[in-house]
């Protein structure tokens, strides 16, 4: 199953994403050359589009390379490579402004919250002149250039990320392919299954409590989320939510069900006579993928349309009806709540620290 994931799943959402920032430093850069073309300009927003879309599925795959080195949530082989690519929720745009100003460059290191795709959202969807009323701000040339350099250092970290898992680079994929059969990362394979358990938790702390519950304000432990909010979502400049909720919940249900023919968690389940509980959760994705097709014509849309926080919280209990937001919220918490119960307890999976004693 590890086997089948990891290269069925994982390495090719990294090759995806590799492909797609190096397309997105090229525009950005084409754009630095001219920065008032129109043209120019909207080939490096779809860029971005495609690339962050792209990444979406990464954000929920941080095992290996990509998670953390250190802290609560460190992972086995962690490299710390995801927060150079995007740091959500850390970003500052106004440092973002001032640094662009003083024709700064994106390196190796610079802050989380002033480089990566986040950054980018920000300098190439804002037409305001000086959001940040600076005394100075930066011209057009300065904000571009300063873009150009953040999309370089993305597509740097993106194939080095790629790299660390080909067989011919780094060969990550044969540390976790051989999972207690040889690996020096992980000793057994529930190691590399714990690892992979606490990356999948992304879809319940940031997809259902972050990118939904804040911004609707039905809110969630540890976070402050008071009324419904359209700059709380994930891409409140490029409106670009839906597509990022689709490809978190997309690729949690190719882990789970397998992709391409190949093993997923539904497996083990299975193995145990309990193809009931996947079955469940399957069900329950699906409804949430449907749910998110259907929100019309996005995200951002259909949290500023939330008028009543008490017709919002009864959509979410019933997981369907208006507003289609919270309903989207019910739906994907029926989701989890079999993920982080059932199957956890079932196959005795690990939590990440930040998840102890939720029951929300």
């Amino acid at each position: 199953m590890l086997k089948d994931i990891g290269e069925r799943v994982i390495l090719p959402a990294l090759r995806d994403f590799d492909a797609r920032a190096q397309t997105l430093a090229a525009a950005v850069s084409a754009l630095s050359e001219v920065p008032g073309d129109v043209a120019d300009r909207t080939e490096a927003q779809e860029a971005w589009r495609a690339a962050t879309a792209s990444w979406q599925r990464s954000e929920v795959l941080q095992v290996g390379p990509a998670g953390l080195s250190s802290g609560l949530d460190a992972t086995p082989g962690g490299a710390n490579l995801r927060d150079a690519i995007y740091s959500y929720p850390f970003r500052n745009v106004c440092t973002i402004e001032q640094l662009a100003a003083q024709d700064a460059v994106v390196t190796a290191g610079s802050s989380i919250e002033v480089t990566g795709l986040g950054a980018l959202e920000f300098l190439l969807f804002v037409d305001e002149a000086n959001p940040c009323g600076l005394a100075t701000p930066p011209t057009a040339q300065q904000r571009a250039n300063y873009a150009a350099s953040a999309a370089d250092r993305i597509a740097t970290v993106a194939a080095d990320l790629r790299n660390r898992w080909e067989t011919a680079g780094g060969n990550f994929i044969a540390q976790w392919n051989t999972a207690g059969d040889g690996s020096t990362v992980y000793a057994r394979p529930q190691d590399a299954l714990d690892a992979l358990s606490v990356a999948l938790f992304y879809t319940e702390k940031e997809t259902k409590d972050r990118k939904i519950a804040c911004p609707t304000g039905i809110g969630a432990n540890g976070l402050s989320c008071e009324g419904n909010d359209v700059d709380r979502v994930e891409f409140s400049y490029a409106r670009a939510s839906t597509p990022a909720l689709q490809a978190n919940v997309q690729v949690f249900r190719d882990v789970f069900t397998g992709l391409d023919g190949g093993m997923g968690i539904n497996d083990l389940l299975e193995g145990i006579e309990r193809e009931d509980i996947a079955q469940r959760l399957q069900a329950e994705l699906d409804g949430t993928l449907e749910a998110i097709d259907a929100l019309d014509p996005d995200f951002e849309t259909a949290v500023a349309a939330i008028d009543d926080n008490t017709a919002c919280i009864n959509a979410s209990s019933a997981a369907e009806g208006e507003p289609a937001a919270c309903a989207l919220h019910g739906q994907i918490k029926r989701a989890m709540d079999i993920f982080r119960t059932e199957v956890v307890g079932a196959l005795s999976l690990a939590t990440p620290d930040r998840a102890a004693g939720d029951n929300d």
